[in-house]
């Protein structure tokens, strides 16, 4: 990225596992969750067990990535993309994993107590399920104040757009988001706003469900091309910045875009160039401001 950009930046985040990551095990959340319902018989290993396939567990423990677990396997592989394709709404594919999960552990015939769905889906569209890494707020809190303080026609961080691309449902981003205090626009029309006031953290969102392709593809960060050319003028310097090597390291750059790996535990040192590689928002933020990444 050069220090001489005059083309506003398109910087892109990921969303489960770069900005947020579950409060506790998937396991753990389900079975209180159960507990308060009267499934007192459940242990929290019983639950994961539900989830879990024999993958990697710190995968597991995401709610997002392929392959964490049996009830998201199985309406994965019937249901792909949320229910799109056989317009299911997002809400009603979670209501099929979460009632697969539960009804594993009661006799045939007995449904899953009334109120156990929507609890843990109210849990896990919130903060209630979810926690922000430390350096989330503090980026955006600089990235803001530098939007709305430096000149529209000046080369610095002033013409940043801010979006998400994420294998998910733009509603259960939004709703995790704004209940941290981050600002969203859900909407994902209002250029006025983002040309004027700097009003949102976030000024767009592509999902998996909204484009109707997944990470890596290139057609969901061609959407979010596409979206992101009715925020501004002409043609933008595009950045992706994400946790995962294949979906959005390689996937954006096959995608025509540059890539940041972002690697808080540092188990991708050594697989991509140094140069493209970040341990925080914090040194994302000081890279950007020096015009280093590219």
């Amino acid at each position: 990225m050069s220090s001489s950009r005059v083309r506003p930046l398109i910087l892109t985040f990921d969303a489960f596992g770069s900005l947020f990551y579950p409060r506790q095990s998937i396991g753990r959340q389900y079975a209180d969750a159960a507990r308060t319902y009267g499934l007192t018989d459940l242990t929290n290993q019983h639950v994961e067990a539900s989830f879990r396939k024999g993958e990697d567990r710190a995968r597991a423990l995401m709610v997002e990535p392929a392959n964490y677990g049996k009830a998201f396997q199985s309406s994965r592989k019937d249901y792909p993309i949320y229910g799109k394709a056989a317009g299911m709404d997002p809400r009603t594919w979670w209501a099929n994993v979460i009632n697969s999960t539960f009804s594993a552990f009661l006799p045939n015939g007995t449904p899953v107590p009334d109120g156990l769905v929507a609890s843990v889906f109210r849990r896990f569209s919130s903060r209630e399920g979810y926690r922000l890494y430390d350096d989330v707020i503090p980026f955006f809190k600089q990235l803001h104040d530098w939007r709305s303080t430096s000149s529209a026609s000046s080369s610095d961080l002033s013409r940043v757009q801010v979006g998400i691309i994420s294998n998910s449902d733009s509603q259960r981003i939004a709703s995790i988001l704004t209940s941290f205090g981050i600002r969203v626009n859900e909407t994902g029309h209002d250029s006025a706003a983002l040309k004027s006031a700097r009003c949102y953290d976030i000024d767009w969102m592509v999902t998996s469900f909204d484009s109707g392709y997944e990470k890596p593809s290139r057609q969901i960060f061609d959407a979010a091309r596409a979206l992101s050319a009715s925020f501004s003028e002409g043609d933008g310097e595009y950045l992706h910045v994400g946790d995962s090597i294949k979906e959005d390291y390689y996937g954006a750059l096959e995608a025509g875009w540059q890539s940041v790996i972002l690697d808080r535990d540092g188990k991708h040192q050594g697989k991509v160039p140094e140069a493209t590689r970040v341990a925080s928002l914090t040194l994302l933020m000081q890279c950007l401001r020096d015009g280093k990444k590219s």
